[in-house]
């Protein structure tokens, strides 16, 4: 019998017990003493509060079994199917898995500080200790031995220090009647025994102490405001009576049912990564790079389709003078950059657990790539920034001969940017002709613009801001196809089996 196994069960039901002998008190603890204190000013007081004595106050309160048993059933059916219990659940146990994975939180300067100051001061402290001190230390976290089950967070070793060690601490809180969180306990156990079994690496401490900070943060902040609404609402049901009351659970009522509505549409809206989950739980080697290859294609056209989209969104845009569409084509190319990031981890911690002899091959392409797509956005940012400035100036609109040449070539660009995503999508026998061919025309027809838009600001005939702008656009439009280039160039050689060579030997070889 695995001994892990039966301290998990019995811990789980010893946490199960302290969280309930906890969090009762807190479910129904204010509204059964409010009850049993005015059952007993109606039992004694006759009603005349000025010659009322509170001595039952002093006695504990006596709570009738059935109101325990309905406040217990209500908890257990709002933890099995409160989504919002689950997401709880879900963070906390995210933020203590062992492997490296998706990060539900970014950085921040605190965590970034509390990092730096952290390694340096190890490092300072490893160079004063024994070497073989420090060899018989990392042989007690030795990972080739660790037994991590197939989708679970951590081994049952931890799992067994957390379920008994945040019972312990909840029940003995409990009974010293402290005002403690049974959640905020449980969750900073399991961060301490993943801070202690090396689960924080240098790559994924920064976001994880960001979580660990923001799920705190809000627990205080809510604190913060459950003391300065209660005042007010309070206040207002002291001096609106009746009215005011029937209000407050109309409004209680219309928040809750907000809030759910809102919570279920964000959860809908958020798609699980479930190849990248699928590849960082997978050992098999050639599999990791079959799911890593179906993740890159997926990720560059769900970008060729951004790019696509906001292309065509800031040029309307701009020709228009429809400035919230400029604005809006901001906000997604910020969006997107912060997407390529998210992306581009998940992707170097895919390449790497593939076969060595691979990864030395495709990693450059991988990562030309990568930049690849990063330079796209940046491309379209520096179209739209100029151009939405000059519009919210409100200075002179592109003329309608200018519109109707870059329409042209426009169409073009958009053309090539579909025939890219065939290429990348391992589709390009379905190409009406060579991509090569293709963007050097587009490419010699942006130039031919440019030249005639110089031709019209050297005879005059044209404002000089809205040249600027409009050279601008032709400049990276022609910029964005040779972006397009390079990431076909590269998607090609990465997915291409008959590659094995890098690129520094394929170019300077």
């Amino acid at each position: 019998v695995n001994v892990f196994k039966v301290v998990i069960l019995l811990g789980t039901f010893a946490l199960a017990l302290a969280f309930a002998g906890n969090d009762l008190v807190n479910f129904i603890g204010v509204p059964l003493a409010g009850l049993a204190s005015y059952q007993d000013y109606m039992a004694n007081g006759n009603g005349a509060y000025d010659t009322y004595l509170m001595g039952a106050l002093n006695e504990p309160a006596t709570t009738p079994t059935i109101f325990l048993v309905a406040a217990g059933a209500v908890m257990v059916y709002a933890l099995v199917t409160s989504k919002k219990a689950h997401n709880v659940i879900k963070t906390s146990v995210d933020l203590s898995r062992q492997e490296e994975g998706e990060e539900l939180f970014g950085s921040s300067a605190i965590a970034r500080s509390i990092v730096r100051f952290s390694t340096t001061t190890a490092n300072a402290i490893s160079g004063a200790v024994p070497r073989s001190v420090s060899r018989w230390v990392d042989s007690r976290f030795n990972k080739d031995e660790l037994i991590l089950a197939n989708g679970a967070a951590f081994d049952l070793v931890r799992a067994s220090v957390n379920v008994v060690l945040a019972g312990l601490l909840i029940a003995l809180g409990t009974s010293l009647k402290l005002p403690l969180s049974t959640t905020y306990v449980a969750f900073m156990v399991a961060m301490g025994s993943s801070l202690a079994d090396r689960a924080w690496s240098r790559e994924s401490a920064v976001f994880r102490i960001t979580g660990v900070f923001s799920v705190i943060g809000g627990w205080f902040i809510t604190a913060g405001a459950a003391f300065i609404l209660g005042f007010v609402v309070t206040m207002v049901n002291y001096f609106g009576g009746i009215v005011a009351m029937a209000g407050m659970v109309a409004l209680a009522v219309f928040l809750l049912i907000r809030s759910n509505i809102h919570y279920n549409k964000k959860k809908k809206s958020e798609k699980k990564d479930a190849i990248f989950i699928e590849m960082m739980s997978s050992h098999d080697k050639e599999e990791v790079w079959h799911l890593l290859t179906r993740h890159i294609r997926t990720k560059e056209l769900d970008l060729l389709d951004f790019a696509e989209e906001n292309y065509m969104q800031m040029t309307e845009g701009f020709i228009n003078e429809d400035i919230k569409k400029l604005r809006r084509s901001i906000i997604d190319q910020n969006a997107a950059r912060q997407m390529l990031k998210v992306n581009r981890r998940k992707e170097t911690l895919g390449i790497r657990r593939v076969d060595e002899a691979r990864s030395a091959v495709k990693n450059t392409w991988f990562h030309l790539g990568s930049n690849s797509c990063e330079q796209i956005v940046f491309c379209l940012k520096r179209i739209a920034e100029p151009c939405k400035e000059h519009v919210d100036n409100n200075f002179n609109p592109l003329p309608k001969e200018c519109v109707a040449e870059f329409l042209a070539a426009r169409e073009k660009l958009i053309l090539y940017i579909n025939e890219a995503k065939l290429i990348v999508a391992n589709e390009s026998e379905k190409a009406p002709e060579p991509m090569t061919y293709r963007g050097k025309d587009i490419k010699k027809e942006l130039k031919q613009l440019r030249k005639t838009q110089l031709a019209r600001i050297q005879a005059g005939t044209s404002s000089l801001k809205i040249s600027l702008v409009y050279l601008n656009l032709l400049q990276e439009s022609q910029q964005l196809v040779n972006i397009l280039d390079d990431l076909i160039h590269a998607t090609e050689k990465l997915f291409d089996p008959a590659v094995q060579i890098g690129p520094d030997e394929e170019i300077y070889g």
